[in-house]
């Protein structure tokens, strides 16, 4: 899919970060029993290269803009930490001739990636460290619906990772960093880095500007403490359009995913769809994006606009809207009451035909 130029504000700061970062990117069997306790950071083994304190974010990682020379050096400085912290977790994934992504999370060799990357649960896989050396490993749960998998490494560690963060935690235009494989592993790069913003975020996707490309599935987002936020999903047209799980996926729905459960996964075509795209509001579901020629467009809905109902129904949030959706046929009729710039609005979607 082809995406427009990204439009390069951060010059400046690209230009601090690239060369400090040399891969800086500008433009099977049983599965083995679930744990008694999910990873958490109390329990995360550190390597020395990563044992930098890196809990306290400085106060130029916190403003909107860098505030000058001193601000980017202050951000250049944690790139360069977070790196030699995260980079050894980092690893491919490699399934027959297909690959991907993924990240360590536990020194007992758990792996989060993207559920389409490992496809169904039992499967043999191939995990690529840093240095090339393959392990042993096989695909356990999958949640298909906000596309989490999760892998455990069948050898013997202790094996480097990483902690998880939390989703609360994390702030709209918060700096970010997504490591991964794009175009798949390669033994003379290093996991590529790509520096952004959180744009959005919803229980069903982060996204940033952190630009991907194929290969970068299963790859984790991390914020600038070193803690993984999220798992690289999908993109779309736009270079702002990076999509990534958030990292309560896993949080939640850990003891499915480390017991080799496959569940969710998009509605079956011949469905109703609306086409648009949503993060969770008080007030109900805030539109997102917009599909064009869909039962949305067609309907007048715009990024911005709060869908407060759907059909009588009382929407709570993206994945109800999307419930709600999934409850009527296509060709249907549906008034859709709307809160846009402070007025109410009522607007009827003829529900298109998902294909």
């Amino acid at each position: 899919m082809l995406r427009r130029d990204k439009w390069r504000w951060m010059a400046l700061t690209a230009l601090a970060l690239s060369f400090t970062c040399g891969s800086f990117l500008v433009r099977a069997a049983d599965p083995p029993a679930a744990p008694s306790e999910r990873p958490t950071a109390a329990t995360s083994l550190v390597t020395p290269a990563a044992a930098e304190d890196l809990s306290e974010l400085p106060q130029a990682l916190r403003r909107a803009v860098p505030d000058g020379l001193d601000d980017l050096l202050t951000l250049e400085e944690r790139v360069k930490a977070v790196t030699r912290k995260v980079l050894p977790a980092t690893v491919g994934v490699r399934i027959g001739r297909a690959q991907g992504s993924g990240v360590i999370i536990s020194r007992d060799g758990y792996v989060l990636t993207a559920a389409h990357v490992i496809g169904k649960p039992g499967r043999d896989v191939d995990i690529l460290l840093p240095d090339g050396r393959p392990v042993k490993a096989v695909s356990l749960g999958l949640n298909r619906d906000v596309d989490a998998g999760l892998i455990k490494i069948a050898e013997d560690g202790p094996w480097p990772h990483v902690e998880m963060g939390k989703l609360a935690d994390v702030q709209l235009g918060e700096w970010c960093l997504a490591t991964g494989h794009p175009g798949g592993y390669q033994a003379d790069r290093p996991p590529v880095l790509r520096l952004g913003r959180v744009i959005q975020k919803s229980k069903s996707a982060v996204q940033t500007d952190c630009t991907l490309v194929g290969g970068d599935s299963g790859g984790p987002l991390f914020d600038l403490r070193g803690r993984v936020i999220g798992i690289n999903s999908r993109i779309g047209r736009e270079t702002t359009w990076n999509f990534h799980v958030p990292i309560t996926a896993y949080d939640e729905g850990w003891e499915r995913l480390a017991a080799s459960e496959d569940w969710g996964g998009p509605p079956p075509p011949g469905s109703a769809f609306l086409g648009v795209g949503g993060d969770d509001h008080a007030d109900g579901c805030r539109v997102t994006e917009v599909s064009e020629g869909f039962a949305g467009d067609k309907a007048g809905l715009k990024v911005g606009d709060i869908i407060v109902r759907f059909g009588g129904r009382r929407v709570k949030g993206f994945d109800d809207l999307a419930a709600a959706v999934r409850s009527h046929k296509p060709g249907e009729k549906v008034e859709i009451e709307l809160l846009r710039d402070g007025e109410d609005l009522t607007v009827t979607a003829e529900l298109s035909e998902r294909k």
